[in-house]
């Protein structure tokens, strides 16, 4: 989404009276500045604090390795131990007296007190009887005296085996938890050692992370281990956790550590944990089913965090507070000024330019004052240049209402003159005045257009008048040229007609004649002379129809000849009509037309006489 997008978006959700309102806006923006920090110095915080306290767990976890595989070796030593005794000269030769002095022999060297030293015992399985002991009261013994643990792993076959921890008998002195390691003897007389430790050998040894309380378990969650008190020992852990099953279930290899608590078991037994929350770092023994757990009270092992978180939230409390209170100052002086600045504006728009804007702030607001001074004084001087365009307009306008009404008066002057020309009066003239120029111009020119046509109709007229006289005698040599040519057309079809008629009758006289002259030379003479008078006859009748004939031409010459009088005299009256229609038409060609006219002249007498 745009910017102009998601901005559309706030100012439509966001309520009126908090946009309208700087402070409130300012207020809201402060606040959600304040809560940003506080969540992220919540969250620095936090993250922080989570690092530290994975450190710690993650140190727990080490330290609880370290301890496992310290206790992995001290238990690979014990088992290396028995079974260095088992492949021993004495052993293997089964002389009763000198394991004794081997075992006596060696406890010695290890320097053990005769309150928590190992014992070792040779058993004769094949009898049942503990042949050699370090401890006098079992010499001699049955293996009766020997713990049930002990006695249930002396048929070990070849393998060297490691009991649960179990409690010495009482019978022979205080119990003791202790734990026995058992393998055969490299001999043939069924021999069996026995090397049992005492559990509170390793007290004090488990290492931990200073007030931390580090002890052992076995697969039954009993205490085989601890730290610094011996009365724990086989006693149920009994904390409500599951640092021994994550240990179990991940190995050796994988150490962890969790949070857990309050402390209602083992933990009980200790003041500083009695009750409490902890962190409780956890490993296996390797190759047992030993688990090391190294617990700290929660205050002790996530003090300096805690103390740095809180270091961090008093800061963050404290920057917030900064903060609102800067904003609160800052928001409160911008607020006020502008707000004295939007009364001022206000005060602008009701027209009071003369209001005092100023401020001695030289940042953004103080600009914003500066501007708006500017702005007043530019209004000012604006609204000074406009009074004074309104007076110049004002001053133009009476001008313009004379102009209009001028012209006005000269436009309806104009317009009669116009009106009484269109009329037929062509002797009216526009008067110029010399007021407008524009106008006069339009008198001159109508003046000089007027006159123009003034002239033109008076030429126009004239050859009316020649044309109408012209078109009358045109007319009636027309109507005497037509008379005439009718007669001349009817003599001359009588002409041809009587030629016709001759043709035939000399056609016939000849052929009489051929006659004549064949009936002579048949000697017939009276037939001839018949024939003669015949042929004399129709002579006679060719000679009559002769003159007649000439007679019709000498009248049709006549007529001719005054058809072309007439004829002279209509051209004579067209020669003289085009003398007038030379100048007219050079009159006329000097006004401009958007298109051509042809010029229509009604019909004249020889028309009439047509129609008719």
């Amino acid at each position: 989404m745009s910017n102009d997008g998601l901005m559309g978006v706030v100012r439509t959700i966001t309520p009126s009276f908090i946009r309208r309102s700087f402070a409130l806006k300012f207020f809201i923006a402060l606040l959600c500045i304040g809560l940003l920090v506080g969540a992220v110095g919540a969250v620095g915080t936090q993250q922080i604090t989570g690092e530290f306290e994975q450190q710690v767990r993650n140190e727990h976890a080490t330290t609880a390795k370290q301890e496992a595989s310290s206790l992995a070796d001290w238990n690979k030593q014990n088992q290396l131990f028995v079974e260095t005794m088992a492949r021993s000269q004495p052993v293997r030769g089964a002389n009763v007296s000198e394991i004794q002095s081997a075992f006596d022999s060696e406890l010695r060297a290890r320097q053990f007190s005769d309150d928590d030293q190992p014992n070792l015992h040779y058993v004769d399985v094949g009898t049942g009887v503990v042949t050699a002991s370090t401890k006098s009261k079992y010499r001699g013994e049955t293996t009766g005296i020997l713990n049930q643990t002990v006695r249930d792993v002396l048929d070990t076959g070849s393998s060297t085996v490691v009991t649960d921890a179990y409690t010495d008998t009482p019978t022979l002195g205080s119990p003791q938890p202790r734990i026995a390691y058992v393998t055969p003897a490299e001999n043939d007389d069924n021999g069996v050692v026995v090397y049992t430790v005492p559990l509170d050998i390793r007290t004090g040894e488990l290492s931990g992370t200073g007030n931390s309380i580090s002890m052992v378990v076995d697969g039954s969650n009993r205490v085989v281990f601890h730290q610094m008190d011996n009365k724990l020992l086989l006693k149920p852990y009994g904390e409500d956790n599951d640092a021994p099953a994550a240990a179990r279930e991940s190995g050796p290899a994988k150490p962890g550590a969790l949070r857990a608590g309050p402390a209602q078991g083992a933990l009980n037994a200790s003041a500083s944990m009695a009750g409490k929350e902890y962190v409780v770092g956890y490993a296996q023994v390797l190759n047992t089913d030993w688990v090391v757990l190294v617990h700290t009270n929660l205050d002790v092992a996530y003090g300096t965090v805690r103390s740095v978180a809180d270091r961090g939230l008093i800061a963050t409390a404290l920057g917030v507070a900064a903060i609102g209170a800067i904003g609160a100052v800052l928001g409160r002086n911008t607020a006020s000024s502008l707000n004295r600045l939007t009364r001022k504006t206000e005060q602008m728009q009701e027209g009071d330019l003369d209001v005092e804007i100023h401020s001695e702030r030289i940042d953004t607001v103080g600009r914003l004052y500066a501007g708006f001074g500017a702005m007043r004084d530019s209004l000012q001087e604006h609204l000074a240049e406009v009074e004074r365009e309104r007076k110049r307009a004002e001053v133009a306008r009476d001008e313009v209402i004379e102009t209009n009404a001028y012209l006005q008066s000269k436009a309806a002057e104009y317009s009669e003159v116009m009106e009484q020309a269109a009329a037929g009066d062509l002797t009216q003239r526009m008067e110029a005045d010399g007021q407008h120029d524009a106008m006069d111009a339009i008198g001159e020119d109508f003046n000089e257009m007027i006159e123009e046509l003034e002239k033109t109709t008076g030429q126009l007229k004239s050859f009316a008048g020649k044309v109408e006289e012209s078109g009358t005698v045109v007319g009636t040599s027309a109507a005497s040229v037509k008379d005439a040519a009718e007669q001349v057309a009817e003599s001359i079809q009588m002409i041809s007609d009587d030629a016709h008629t001759q043709r035939e009758e000399l056609q016939q006289a000849t052929e009489t004649v051929d006659a004549a002259v064949a009936a002579l030379d048949d000697g017939d003479v009276a037939a001839a002379r018949d024939r003669l008078g015949a042929v004399a006859g129709t002579l006679n009748d060719v000679a009559d129809a002769t003159e007649n004939t000439m007679s019709e031409s000498e009248n049709v010459a006549g007529a001719a000849e005054e058809q072309a009088a007439e004829l002279n005299e209509v051209s004579a009256r067209a020669d003289e009509l085009v003398r007038y229609v030379g100048p007219l038409y050079d009159v006329l060609d000097r006004f401009e037309t958007e298109s051509e006219h042809q010029f229509v002249f009604t019909g004249g007498p020889s028309i009439a006489q047509d129609d008719d």
